[in-house]
């Protein structure tokens, strides 16, 4: 029996929803609102179903070919079919959405949203899996966990493509796949050159990695067999130790080990630290509870009122980059960066009954609420919560108001073009 439906709207995820005759609801990918679709069923779940395409019968005009060959096979790309202006305005439809369906009731006091200015080739890092039986590395295809042989990415920097072609026809890197799990190409952008890294169940001689070294967009290689740190740099004279090279807003360089986080789009990252800057925020004490190498946390250096900015991360290399971008930067003593989780931060201030005046919160997509209690002891004027994930911020956010916290700012910024990720900045202050 054919099945006939019109699109309500797109929901986080990507994915679009509609109702059947009998009103159960029906997901659908590679759609558009309006659009009316003859479907078919792939699977029931009770409350509601996943379907797919059989024809369009009604076609949005924000329709587009999709550019990239992979699209609908590869699992990285939800949005791809849609012009990008109209992903900018679907992406803030999809904020407030979760906001109403996780039972926000007051206003939203959304302040902007920022498209990237690249929608495609935006990306400074771009990770595969490697098959050795068939010699392919790609990406994981859409609702499997079969590797899709990736020859070219459009959301990654063309210096990325250009070492994912060469490393094909690199016959020291088909050696050594072999013996490889995935791979890791990352961009220095302030030098136009490249990083590499693998992961490897043997370790690989001098000579294959002088091979690999062969492509003249690298300027180092690392390897990861066992262990906290990954062996390297190859060459062992890289310029910064094999670190790759970012200049923030402030012309300061960021000098960070390949594998460190890093955001995935510089551009928007600087952007997001430009809005943090234009709120103009009064603070002596700020304290970035998941500073990584000190992204967020380096715009703040600067401020003359700061006298104390304290930043933690559980990830060792990110920071002893931080201390590197430091020290190169002649910033010394302007800022403390310690090896230590969120929790046992606040535990310390707690025990020391120090308080400030500035939070900044970006932990990964799970969220924070397991730190809400502390926090709430700490935090004393403004958190600035930065998530990747809409659905548990909103969760965070809901549950910051029984600790006395009101949202006053949020800005929606098109970190990941073509996907339905993207970044979310909420500014909330402490009531008196």
């Amino acid at each position: 029996m054919q099945r006939v439906i019109k699109v309500e709207k797109i929901v986080f995820g990507g994915n679009g929803l509609a109702r059947l005759p009998d009103g159960k609801i029906v997901f659908v990918p590679y759609v558009l609102p309006e659009e009316v679709l003859q479907i078919k069923i792939k699977k029931d779940y009770g409350d509601y179903v996943e379907a797919e395409v059989e024809k369009i019968l009604e076609v949005s005009s924000y329709r587009r070919e999709a550019p990239c060959n992979y699209y609908g096979t590869c699992g990285g790309c939800q949005l791809q079919h849609i012009i990008y202006p109209f992903q900018i305005e679907l992406k803030k439809e999809m904020l407030f959405d979760v906001f109403k369906r996780l039972g926000w009731k007051e206003e939203i006091p959304l302040e902007k949203v920022v498209p990237s200015s690249k929608e495609f080739h935006y990306r400074n890092r771009l990770r595969f899996h490697v098959e050795n039986e068939n010699f392919k590395m790609g990406f994981v295809k859409r609702k499997t966990h079969e590797v899709l042989k990736v020859e070219k990415c459009l959301l990654g920097e063309e210096i990325l493509n250009k070492v994912l072609s060469q490393l094909y026809e690199n016959s020291s890197w088909i050696k050594l796949s072999y013996y490889s799990k995935r791979i890791k190409i990352e961009t220095s952008s302030e030098e136009n050159k490249a990083t590499l890294i693998f992961w490897t169940a043997l370790k690989p001689q001098k000579e294959d990695l002088e091979g690999i070294l062969k492509i003249k967009e690298l300027k180092a290689i690392f390897y990861w067999m066992k262990g906290r740190r990954p062996e390297g740099p190859f060459p062992e004279d890289s310029s910064y130790g094999g670190r790759r090279v970012f200049k923030n807003i402030d012309e300061i360089f960021y000098y960070i080990q390949p594998g460190v986080f890093v955001q995935a789009n510089w551009e928007i990252n600087c952007a997001i630290m430009e809005t943090l800057r234009s709120w103009d925020l009064s603070f002596e004490k700020v304290l970035d509870l998941h500073a990584g190498m000190g992204n967020f946390l380096f715009p703040f250096v600067l401020k003359r009122e700061a006298k104390k900015l304290l930043g933690v991360d559980t990830d060792l290399r990110a920071i002893e980059d931080g201390l590197y971008t430091a020290e190169k930067a002649e910033l010394n003593g302007r800022l403390d960066l310690r090896n230590m989780s969120a929790m046992e931060a606040l535990y310390s201030a707690i025990k020391e009954g120090e308080e400030f005046d500035l939070v900044l919160l970006d932990p990964p997509r799970g969220g924070c609420k397991e730190l809400m209690k502390p926090l709430s002891e700490v935090a004393k004027k403004y958190i600035i919560y930065i998530s990747c994930d809409a659905p548990t911020l909103v969760r965070d956010l809901l549950l910051f108001k029984n600790f006395n916290y009101q949202l006053i700012k949020l800005c929606l910024f098109d970190m990941f073009p073509q996907t339905y990720h993207f970044e979310v900045v909420a500014l909330l202050e402490k009531k008196e």
